[in-house]
């Protein structure tokens, strides 16, 4: 819409609301309602095809501005009326348009948040307490695969799912090692480092990014080559956000057989899975890399009784034939009991299907629809385990997880292979050799109207409960945890180093997390590109603290 119909649209609003609001509570919404009508006019005026343009901008004035601003909100606990959302939405469809925004988000004093996926475990891409515009990159989603020399161009708006689709019509021999969720987004992924089923063989995600298009706070646009290895460290794994705005990254693309072999299976108490559990913790780190075994553990009831037991699912992938990997684990796992009539040979696309919880039947096309994939609603924590967990810890946890009403779940995949060789500095992400299991923790809110009702904090309290039992059993000094599953409750200080280490030593450790900060001083020095959890600029050197 043009400046006149904005500004028509603007008084509508205003009449509807006086009759339900205070005459403070009005105010308030005229000056956010005014001052998001001056950034609207700024990217307008500076913009050579107004028309165009307007129809990327969406105020709370527009009809669509909410449906806009909820249809990539992953999780579902976010999607409620208290939830701070932003001042304007833009929805670019190229480089020209993002430089003009950041232009004039800061000549309006705006924070700029930047959502590619919108699966950010805290929401900080598309909320925040203060007056913000939310950068969307769901217009900008291109991705460009190069088969002979084994690399992709993918914009920050494409989603895993449509990458690995795009990777499938060229070829069943080439992958990226990446997660398994279709529906997160590339831009902040690499980000946080990413790792998935090819973790063991490859690393993570951002071990295999080789270039990058990237927009600093002055609006340049540079490239691995011209930004320096310094700033190309910091954004593979050390949160991209904070330091600028990644428009594509280029990705090494990674060897796969044409059919891999994938086995899920479940075991419970009765099937004596503590003991196998316990086998797992020292098998899997140090078993061929060509396989990964995630297991993912619940509490249920057994049958229509009230009694609770475990189970325990455990998801295999392995880089090659069944008739090699059956020989495999006879070997070095018995006690699992895989058979030649629980395994599949597939293609490394089909198994992400497989992993996600469909057939290996299921057209791969499914992987790009994001609106029928289904959405998250909880809240979760990360945690790293360096010493296998004993017998007697395992059973502790399996109580606490029998005092749960069914609203938990622990993903555990297992470290090891190709993560052993990387230092802990090679990339901002620390957690590298001596890992023993990535352990992901999360309650659920199905059956609530929102994360606030009593049986919802209930379960919270349950998941901070969990987390204080497995303090003797996982990692320490710092308490290791995962930035791209982000958690608040870690704390959001950051006046001084003291108080941004709560968190920050624990997603990156001590060394990395200095390097960041130094970094982060140079290209950004005036703290433009910030949210809760970012990168700090301190008034202080680091050798001051």
């Amino acid at each position: 819409m043009k400046k006149s119909q904005l500004s028509s649209s603007i008084f509508i609003l205003i009449i509807t609301l006086s009759f339900s609001l205070s005459w403070a509570a009005l105010s308030s919404i005229l000056k956010a309602t005014s001052d998001a009508e001056d950034f609207t006019s700024c990217v307008i005026s500076n913009s050579s095809n107004v028309t165009s343009i307007s129809e990327l901008i969406f105020t709370p004035a527009n009809a669509s501005f909410l449906p806009v601003w909820q249809v990539h909100v992953q999780n579902t606990r976010f999607l409620k009326p208290s939830t701070p959302k932003p001042s304007a939405i833009v929805t670019p469809v190229n480089e020209t348009l993002i430089r003009i925004v950041l232009y004039c988000a800061k000549m309006y004093d705006y924070e700029l948040r930047i959502r590619s996926g919108g699966h950010d475990y805290e929401g900080l891409s598309y909320t925040a307490d203060v007056p913000f515009v939310m950068l969307d990159f769901t217009n900008m989603r291109a991705i460009d695969v190069d088969v002979a020399n084994k690399t992709a161009w993918v914009q920050a708006g494409a989603a895993l799912g449509e990458v690995y689709y795009a990777i499938s019509q060229k070829t069943d021999t080439l992958y990226f090692p990446a997660g398994v969720c279709p529906t997160v987004g590339v831009g902040g992924y690499m980000g946080g480092a990413g790792y998935g089923n090819l973790l063991r063989k490859y690393g993570t995600a951002a071990d295999n990014v080789v270039d990058v298009r990237f927009m600093d706070v002055n609006g340049n646009i540079l490239d691995r080559n011209s930004m320096g290895e310094d700033l190309f460290w910091a954004i593979r794994g050390g949160g991209a956000s904070s330091f600028g705005i990644v428009l594509a990254w280029k990705l090494g693309l990674v060897e796969v057989p044409e059919r891999v072999t994938v086995f899920i299976l479940n075991k419970t108490l009765e099937d004596g899975v503590t003991e196998i559990f316990h086998k797992y913790q020292y098998v899997l780190p140090l078993i061929d890399r060509n396989l990964h075994m995630r297991t993912q553990i619940f509490s249920e009831y057994i049958g229509n009784s009230t009694m609770k037991t475990i189970r325990i699912m455990f998801e295999g992938i392995y880089q090659g034939t069944t008739d090699t990997l059956l020989p495999l684990l006879y070997e070095k796992f018995p006690e699992l009991g895989v058979t030649p009539e629980i395994c599949e040979e597939i293609t490394m696309v089909q198994s992400t299907l497989v992993f996600w919880g469909l057939p290996s039947s299921t057209p791969t096309e499914f992987l790009t629809n994001r609106s029928a994939i289904a959405k998250l609603n909880n809240k979760s924590k990360s945690d790293y385990v360096r010493k296998p967990i004993p017998i007697s810890g395992l059973k502790k946890i399996w109580n606490k997880l029998m005092e749960n009403d069914e609203s938990a779940l622990l993903m555990i995949n297992p470290f090891g292979g190709r993560m052993s060789d990387y230092s802990e500095t090679a990339i901002p992400y620390p957690h590298r050799g001596g890992v023993v299991l990535q352990m992901l923790k999360t309650v659920n809110f199905a059956g609530q109207t929102s994360d606030t009702t009593p049986v919802s904090r209930s379960r919270i309290a349950w998941l901070n409960s969990l987390d204080e039992l497995l303090t003797p059993y996982v990692s320490k000094n710092p308490r290791e945890a995962y930035s791209n599953y982000n958690d608040l409750d870690f704390g959001v200080g950051n006046a001084n180093y003291q108080e941004a280490s709560l968190w920050g030593e624990r997603y990156w450790k001590r060394a990395n997390f200095k390097k960041l900060i130094r970094i982060k001083a140079k290209v950004d020095p005036e703290n433009f590109f910030r949210h809760p959890q970012s990168i700090p600029v301190f008034s202080t050197s680091l050798s001051d603290m």
